[in-house]
């Protein structure tokens, strides 16, 4: 499991639209999205490639030969590129001196304001940027 908000846990499907193209990751989605496959360590002759395409199994395969791979479904990937949009917003705006409020982040992706309050403290952990309390009084 990842633990930076802003990778994504799918991470390998980006690289997959990235090389083959949208329509591989949609065809992908389609047939075997949401379900857990195996991927052959040859894409030719495979269930697999007969259902998604043998482009689509070979990358698949030079990735992730003879392992058990989680597809994710096509709404489990839009509610992911969601998250992520709205973790790019927050970046925008800013984790220590946001220039765009909570309230205006929330209403734009229809979350709560102490959502986006919440979100951005785990992001500034995870980016290093959470302050430290002083140990000693600094009089």
């Amino acid at each position: 499991m990842n633990k930076r908000a802003d990778i994504p846990r799918d991470g390998w499907i980006d690289e997959l639209e990235r090389d083959l193209g949208q329509r591989a990751v949609l065809r992908l989605l389609a047939e075997a999205g949401g379900q857990r496959r195996n991927i052959p360590k040859r894409a030719e002759g495979s269930r697999l490639a007969a259902e998604v395409g043998v482009d689509i199994v070979s990358w698949l395969s030079r990735r992730f030969a003879d392992t058990t791979l989680d597809i994710p479904s096509p709404r489990g990937r839009e509610q992911q590129d969601r998250a992520n949009r709205l973790r790019a917003a927050i970046l925008d705006a800013g984790l220590t001196e946001p220039k765009r409020s909570a309230n205006v982040i929330a209403a734009e992706f229809g979350v709560s304001a102490a959502y986006v309050h919440k979100l951005r403290t785990k992001m500034r952990k995870e980016y290093g940027l959470e302050p430290y309390l002083p140990l000693f009084d600094q009089d």
